[in-house]
């Protein structure tokens, strides 16, 4: 019976402490009634309830005339600590608009299908590692396509972006997400024109920078509605022609280089865990 009684009273005082509350007087008079978590260097640091709402701050020793453990016996919640996603998936596809201006030279029939090829789509992807809440690194893929077809041509660009990006996140009250990003990596350019049914191939690679602005809408705790606009650049100087068989490098001339800047805008799924 008495190894029970004091069973017992063990259980019991374990229990009061895990819910006793603790005070801390300023030197300006003030009672604050807390939960001291820890204290470390020249600091308290503590939570208490705010309007009702479990906060958490801390206060110089220089500021507290005394300070008392248990002193209060209701219990005081902890504010848990914020927990993120550390990896985030996005895939999107969308439109995509060549931006390079074309010559004055150009006449006018060509005029019109060249501005007709500046229209095209984008599919990509990307995936980043968050190494803290706001920022992340990670890898993304996008392909672009242009096209122009009559009865005996057909011009067809094909454009892959394959880059490493660094991710800056905003994380919303209501869980949705503002992102903006910076990537580079490698562009690939490959040009197929189809006249009377003579094939002539053109192709080339240059180094591609890209700027981009995104809001992720929340639809669950693991996915979002993605809305994305980026910026593209990169310029191509040599190119490789494949014509009949006969394949040939090429140096272009200052004035006729190949821009791939474009702008893009995208509606997707993200996804966190």
């Amino acid at each position: 019976m008495k190894n029970f009684l004091f069973t017992f009273l063990i259980c019991l005082i374990g229990t009061v402490t895990a819910h006793a509350q603790d005070l801390i007087v300023t030197t300006s008079g003030d009672s604050i009634r807390c939960k001291i978590t820890r204290e470390q260097g020249d600091f308290v640091y503590f939570t208490y309830n705010k309007f009702g709402v479990p906060a958490k701050t801390l206060m110089s020793i220089s500021d507290i005339a005394d300070k008392r453990t248990n002193f209060y016996h209701e219990p005081v919640a902890i504010v848990p600590k914020r927990t993120y996603s550390r990896w985030l998936y996005r895939f999107q596809g969308g439109y995509s608009r060549r931006v390079a201006r074309i010559s004055d030279q150009v006449p006018s029939g060509t005029m019109s299908y060249l501005k007709k090829m500046k229209s095209g789509y984008t599919l990509g992807g990307d995936i980043h590692y968050f190494i803290s809440e706001p920022f992340g690194l990670g890898a993304k893929y996008s392909y672009n396509h242009y096209q122009f077809k009559d009865v005996s041509f057909r011009d067809k660009v094909n454009l892959n972006y394959f880059a490493v990006s660094g991710l800056n996140r905003l994380v919303l009250r209501s869980g949705s997400e503002v992102y903006i990003g910076a990537n580079m990596g490698y562009q690939s350019y490959k040009d197929q024109v189809n006249s009377s049914g003579a094939l002539v191939s053109i192709t080339g690679g240059t180094v591609g920078v890209g700027l981009e602005v995104g809001y992720g809408m929340r639809m669950s705790d693991a996915s979002k509605l993605y809305l994305n606009f980026s910026v593209l650049s990169g310029t191509i100087s040599r190119v490789t022609v494949n014509s009949g068989g006969r394949k040939e490098t090429v140096q272009l001339g200052k004035g006729e280089y190949e821009s791939l800047a474009r702008l893009e805008l995208t509606l997707g799924l993200a996804f966190g865990h």
